[in-house]
């Protein structure tokens, strides 16, 4: 007995010993992806939903002119699925060890002021001209939008051409497969960005009965089945006719304003017997949608990644557009790669940047997901950041000029972070730009300041 005694003292101490120099396992074990705390102030909810809403990526500027395999059953509620069995590779701290990402995104809104009209010959002038300018500022990485509000800016059998290239899909030109080649030739990634819900303010695009209108626009249902087989059969002929490097969602998933949303299946799930809260209910059904996409693009072709570009603010995810980011990070089997929109100044009272992305840092993240940072070109020079908080932070943008250049470094410095993204290609060069409420003068040192530091 006296033996067995001190056989559990000596496993006691070893214990204690071990998590004293390992504190982090108590970190990674406990912290989980809890998200009931919503206890975030009002006045930070509002200001980092209004600022991570508003800017990203098309609302920049005035819109409208304008996705079949069922893959993983994912019937789960968002608690039984965050206690999958992948757990255990999970970290906070695992240094990102790839090459360094160093990408933009080039919006259907510059696509259709270059495509728009145009000859096949200027087509093909316009985007060789995006990827040499891409490669001369020394990024390495195309965000291509290829499906905006359920139409196609490539040849599809799946969704109708967008209105701005229709006439050049109808010459034999397809913008998609010509920007591959364009990137590949110059050594640069291009992966193809799509909007799996939005249908925009046409309703005459969707391509399924099953969607709903929210705020005079139309939105495919997350919890429709033909929905989903729509958005997947979509991404399925994206990855299996063209050789993009990835696909890529960003932040619209379930609108933002849900209040006159008269029925999204939520009350036929609880007439039927379904348990989960509606936030729980909808959270699953963009998170079956991003496994089984995941599971599609993985399955069609290796090397081909999936990622997504999701709000800035986490609580923003979780509870406006009902996207559990926290589990795709921590549970292998959703995502390769996550980029939230940080599209915060230094001194943003409630989200400043570097404090910002050290949230993101410090969230449960698989062994196999990077993480990238996406950072808010488009507000260099504005004079007003009127969601930022304070004075300071309202004028930061237009009384510095290198803003962006401190971004990239401070990602650089903290070891867990793979890279950046930028929003948006146009303002590489804002002496082209009109602009109102801005300082041209500052846009432009931005810039030569940022690409100073461009290349590692």
């Amino acid at each position: 007995m006296k033996r067995v005694s001190m056989i559990v003292a000596y496993l006691l101490i070893l214990t204690f010993a071990v998590t004293a120099c390992y504190p982090s396992l108590w970190f990674v074990s406990n912290s989980g992806s809890d998200k009931s705390d919503t206890s975030q102030t009002t006045q930070s909810s509002e200001t980092a939903a209004s600022d991570s809403s508003s800017v990203f990526p098309e609302s920049t500027v005035t819109e409208e002119s304008s996705e079949t395999d069922s893959g993983t059953d994912t019937q789960l509620s968002t608690t039984q699925t965050t206690s999958g069995t992948s757990s255990a590779t999970t970290t906070t701290t695992k240094p990102d060890t790839g090459k360094e990402m160093r990408a933009v995104w080039v919006s259907y809104i510059e696509l259709n002021s270059m495509l728009n009209g145009k000859t096949v010959a200027q087509a093909k002038a316009a985007i060789d001209g995006v990827m040499v300018n891409c490669k001369a500022y020394g990024l390495n990485a195309v965000i291509f939008h290829v499906r905006a509000n359920s139409d196609a800016y490539y040849k599809s059998k799946v969704f109708s051409p967008a209105a701005s290239v229709k006439n050049l899909l109808n010459a034999g030109f397809d913008p998609l497969a010509y920007a591959v080649e364009a990137a590949h030739s110059r050594g640069l990634e291009l992966h193809a960005w799509v909007n799996p819900y939005r249908i925009g303010t046409n309703k005459s695009f969707a391509k399924c009965n099953d969607y709903f209108e929210s705020d005079g626009r139309y939105y495919y249902n997350p919890a429709s089945d033909d929905a989903q087989k729509l958005i997947i059969s979509g991404v399925d002929e994206i990855v299996r006719n063209y050789k993009t490097d990835g696909v890529q969602f960003d932040d619209y998933f379930y609108p933002s304003n849900l209040k006159n949303l008269p029925n999204d299946d939520y009350n036929k799930y609880k007439s039927d017997g379904g348990k989960m809260s509606v936030g729980d209910w909808r959270r699953t059904n963009v998170s079956k949608l991003i496994a089984t996409v995941y599971k599609k693009v993985h399955s069609i072709r290796s090397g081909c990644v999936f990622g997504v570009s999701p709000r800035g603010v986490q609580d923003q995810n979780y509870d406006v557009v009902y996207a559990d980011v926290a589990l795709w990070m921590k549970e292998k089997g959703y995502i390769d790669y996550i980029c939230p929109q940080v599209y915060f100044g230094f001194l943003h009272k409630t989200q400043a940047f570097d404090k910002n992305v050290d949230s993101w840092i410090a969230m449960p993240r698989h062994s196999s997901v990077r993480l990238y940072i996406g950072l808010a070109l488009h507000k260099i020079g504005i004079l007003s950041d009127q969601y930022a908080g304070t004075n300071a932070g309202k004028a930061e943008w237009a009384q510095h000029n290198d803003i962006m250049k401190r971004s990239l470094l401070s990602v650089r410095s903290k070891p867990e972070c793979g890279g950046v993204m930028f929003f948006s290609y146009r303002y590489f060069t804002p002496a082209s730009l009109t602009q109102s409420s801005w300082s041209r003068d500052v846009a432009i040192h931005e810039v030569e300041n940022l690409l100073t530091v461009m290349k590692p």
